[in-house]
């Protein structure tokens, strides 16, 4: 994984690891994934490869690496110098293992939330993730909710990238407010004509010991 992202844009690539995190779209509808291997881990963007692997599932896929930015984010990002988030498209399954399995973490650089805010453009670590000890915060707006990964401090940190007002982070609520032990990527940046920032993806949250496994129902509470 590693070498994928430190390839050419638009190389084709083949990466095998362990699915860490899915990614939802609106409604609850899975459109991609965290994949982590020994030596780093990258976010694969697929619709259909998301619906049909599940977390801690071993697979292998195909596909193409790119740097992704929203059209309307591009203008800005050319400003600051952000290059786009790290990931692949077009990507086909080859194979997947059964059983289930944990993630390699021994290469996960241990940080603050403060100093991945503070990382250049110049040096791209979207979809890379960190270890952090980090408080959860949830912001409940009009017909959405916010959830925050924030610094020690409380005051310095980013809120989570969502597609679903939200919806897709109610897993967080037990840990509103306290200090977590934060398996956190930047799934992507924001940008716009003042600045840019980080939009972040909990991949793994533990808590006194209590780690938290993301499940949803389909029937839940969707936007």
């Amino acid at each position: 994984i590693l070498d994928a992202r430190n390839s050419e844009v638009d190389s084709k690539v083949t990466v095998e690891g362990v699915v860490a995190k899915i990614t939802y779209a609106n409604g609850m509808n899975p459109n991609g994934f965290f994949l982590v291997d020994d030596t780093s881990s990258i976010y694969v963007y697929s619709n259909e490869i998301a619906g049909g692997v599940s977390v801690g599932q071993k697979i292998k896929v195909a596909g193409t690496k790119t740097l992704y930015i929203l059209e309307s984010e591009q203008a800005p990002a050319a400003i600051h110098g952000y290059q786009g988030s790290i990931q692949l498209q077009d990507a086909a399954l080859i194979s997947k293992a059964e059983g289930t399995y944990e993630f390699n973490k021994e290469w996960i650089e241990t940080t603050t939330v403060k100093q991945i805010l503070e990382t250049p453009m110049s040096n791209n670590i979207t979809t890379k993730i960190f270890k952090v000890n980090a408080i959860v915060k949830e912001v409940p707006g009009v017909g959405f909710t916010n959830f925050y990964v924030n610094d020690l401090d409380d005051e310095t940190g980013s809120y989570c990238y969502s597609l679903c007002n939200g919806g897709d982070y109610t897993y967080l609520r037990p840990f509103d407010g306290k200090i977590c032990e934060v398996y956190l990527a930047a799934i992507n940046c924001k940008a716009t004509t003042s600045g840019t920032i980080y939009r972040f993806v909990p991949i793994l949250v533990s808590e006194a010991n209590r780690r938290s496994e993301e499940r949803f129902s389909r029937n839940a509470e969707t936007d």
